[in-house]
C-alpha cells in the first residue's frame, strides 16, 4: 500500500520528514475533496550522540533521554530507591542515580493536561527541588514499548540532564558508583522548530454533529513507527476515500504530537472545536494496528446497550474484526473521559506482542499486514456511513 510506505519513516514532531509527511497527507485529503487547515506550532527537535559514564576507567554507554539538557563533568554519585530516600538526600553538585520504586515506569511530562498522576508529580517536584547536576535512571524493559532501557523522563520542560542505564548493567557497577566520583557525558541538543497540526473536514447541511476520525501521525525518534502509527494513519486515509454520511460533518485529524511531551496538536484541535462550536458525536481513533498474525481489535466507550448491540452487529459482518479491551493511552482518551462515544481500533495482540516492537528500530514495515489496514478501513466506513 503506497499510503503505508509514504508514512512509515522516522517522523518526530518538527523534523523535516514530519513536515514532508504532513504535506503528503494534506495533499491527499485535499484530493478527496476535504477542506483542510494547517495550524503551526512551535516545538523542539532533539539531536543526540553517544552518552556515557566512566567508572574505574571503564566506559559505559548510556541512552540520553529525548529532550534532555546536555551535561559533561565529574561529580560524586549517590543512589536513591524511593521517594522517602530522595526527600532526605543531599543532591546539589551530585550525579543522582534513580532506581527501584523511582524508576519502575516512565513518568508523565510535567503538567500534562490530560493525565498527570500525583505519584509522578511528587517525584518530579522533588527532583526539581533537590537540584542534582544530572540524573541517571536505572530502568529496563517495559510492557509499553520495545525500548530497553526505557526513558524514565522524556520532557522538554524538565531542565535537569537525564540519561538511562539498563538495570542489569547497573547491578554490576553499583558498588563502584555509590559515593564515588564518576565522569558523565550526556550529549543532547534541542533546537526550536515549527510543526503543523492538520485538520481536514467535510460538512453537510444541518448536521446532527461531527464525527472525528483520528490517528496520530508522529513517531518517536530512531524508529520508522510502522505499527505505531503509520498503520493507523494509512487506515484513516484509506477510509477517508469512501466515507459518505449526509447527517454528520466529518473531521479527519492526523494528530501530530501524541508521541511528544507537549500535546499541542491535540490542544489545537480542542481549541478549534471550542471556537467553531462543533459538537463531537463520535470519535474513531486508530492506533497501532495490523501487526502480522493479529486481527483488528475494536474497543468501545460510552455507548448505550442498544447502540452497542448495533456496533456488535456491524463488527460481526466484517472480516478480521474482533472485540478488543479498552485502554486509554491514546488520543481518544481526552474525549472518552468526557463521556463522548468513542471507538478505539488497534491490534488484537497489542499487549501480548505488538507493543514490544514499538518506539524502537524494530518497528518496520515488514511487521504490518496491509490487508488488515484495508479490513479496518472497511469497518470504519460501515460504522460511519451507517451512523444515525
Amino acid at each position: 500500500m503506497e499510503l503505508l510506505a509514504k508514512i512509515a519513516k522516522t517522523r518526530p514532531v518538527g523534523t523535516a520528514q514530519n513536515q514532508e509527511i504532513t504535506d503528503y497527507i494534506h495533499s491527499y485529503l485535499q484530493s478527496l475533496g476535504y477542506t483542510t487547515k494547517k495550524v503551526p506550532f512551535s516545538c523542539k527537535v532533539w539531536e543526540s550522540n553517544e552518552s556515557f559514564l566512566v567508572v574505574e576507567g571503564n566506559k559505559i554507554v548510556l541512552q540520553a533521554s529525548p529532550f534532555s539538557e546536555p551535561f559533561t563533568g565529574t561529580r560524586k554519585a549517590i543512589v536513591v530507591r524511593n521517594l522517602e530516600e530522595l526527600e532526605r538526600a543531599e543532591c546539589v553538585d551530585k550525579i543522582l542515580f534513580l532506581t527501584e520504586d523511582l524508576a519502575k515506569e516512565s513518568l508523565q511530562p510535567k503538567d500534562y493536561p490530560f493525565y498527570y498522576p500525583d505519584e509522578h508529580k511528587a517525584i518530579i517536584d522533588c527532583l526539581e527541588a533537590k537540584k542534582p547536576d544530572a540524573i541517571i535512571a536505572i530502568t529496563g524493559e517495559t510492557n509499553m514499548s520495545g525500548l530497553k532501557p526505557f526513558p524514565l523522563i522524556e520532557d522538554g520542560n524538565f531542565h535537569i540532564p537525564v540519561a538511562n542505564l539498563d538495570k542489569e548493567i547497573f547491578a554490576g557497577i553499583e558498588d563502584k558508583v555509590i559515593g564515588h566520583e564518576i565522569e558523565l557525558s550526556i550529549v543532547s541538543n534541542n533546537n526550536i522548530a515549527t510543526a503543523y497540526q492538520l485538520i481536514a473536514s467535510k460538512t453537510v447541511a444541518n448536521p446532527k454533529g461531527t464525527i472525528l476520525i483520528c490517528a496520530h501521525m508522529d513517531s518517536k525518534y530512531n524508529t520508522d513507527g510502522a505499527l505505531d502509527n503509520a498503520s493507523g494513519v494509512a487506515a484513516m486515509l484509506h477510509a477517508a476515500k469512501n466515507i459518505e454520511n449526509d447527517s454528520y460533518n466529518i473531521d479527519i485529524v492526523p494528530f501530530n504530537s501524541e508521541e511528544y511531551y507537549d500535546p499541542q496538536g491535540e490542544l489545537i484541535y480542542l481549541k478549534e472545536l471550542e471556537e467553531s462550536r462543533k459538537e463531537i458525536s463520535l470519535v474513531i481513533n486508530i492506533d497501532t494496528l495490523a501487526h502480522v498474525g493479529s486481527q483488528v481489535a475494536v474497543a468501545t466507550f460510552n455507548f448505550s446497550e442498544k447502540e452497542q448491540a448495533e456496533l456488535d452487529s456491524t463488527l460481526n459482518s466484517c472480516t478480521n474484526i474482533v472485540p478488543g479491551q479498552p485502554w486509554y493511552a491514546g488520543d481518544h482518551a481526552m474525549f472518552a473521559f468526557g463521556g463522548t462515544k468513542c471507538i478505539l481500533i488497534s491490534a488484537s495482540d497489542l499487549f501480548e506482542e505488538c507493543l514490544s516492537y514499538t518506539h524502537c528500530p524494530q518497528d518496520t514495515i515488514d511487521l504490518v499486514d496491509e490487508k488488515l489496514i484495508e479490513n479496518a478501513a472497511e469497518y470504519i466506513c460501515k460504522v460511519v456511513n451507517g451512523y444515525k
